[in-house]
């Protein structure tokens, strides 16, 4: 079990590093759109591309910032019939979220995963102007951030299981 509750951690801090990333990435968007209209603005000459480049790295936030999110328990969630049910019921519930959270991404990694392939191989990228973006970051964003979600997924199944069946909080490592 401690092997378990290591990877567990390692997952987080990983997890954890993506999301600063992810934080980075947004402050260079920010830099990117004030400088971009600074230019606009002043010199009459926006940045060629601009929406585009933009465009990307939110699509790479987004993949990015997502298992984190699932990682601190912050999705949306309707708490309807969770708010009715005892602990026992909100285990079983988070664990049935999370084997379809499983199934979800993993359909989205088998319906983006030939678009990356024909992305690489055309060396697939979006012309704005005379800029040319590469989509493979992106697209690439799509499937990682997704396999992340996976593990995570997979991480709270096990953690909620092991509360479910032993009583037991498994971060505490079996203490209630």
């Amino acid at each position: 079990m401690s092997v378990l509750r290591k990877l567990d951690k390692l997952l987080e801090r990983f997890l954890s590093l993506m999301d600063g990333i992810a934080a980075i990435s947004v402050f260079a968007i920010m830099l990117l759109i004030t400088a971009d209209v600074l230019s606009r603005l002043i010199l009459n000459k926006p940045f060629a591309g601009t929406a585009e480049i933009v465009s990307s790295i939110i699509i790479i936030v987004c993949f990015l910032e997502i298992p984190y999110v699932a990682v601190k328990g912050a999705h949306v969630r309707t708490t309807m019939l969770y708010d009715k049910v005892g602990r026992k019921g909100k285990l079983a519930i988070d664990i049935v979220a999370a084997a379809l959270g499983v199934l979800v991404y993993a359909f989205i990694i088998r319906a983006s995963w030939a678009n990356l392939i024909n992305a690489i191989e055309i060396g697939e990228a979006e012309i704005a102007g005379s800029v040319r973006i590469t989509t493979i970051p992106g697209r690439f964003s799509i499937i990682f951030g997704s396999g992340l979600m996976i593990l995570e997924f997979i991480d709270q199944i096990i953690k909620f299981g092991y509360e479910l069946l032993t009583g037991n909080n498994f971060a505490e490592g079996g203490n209630k």
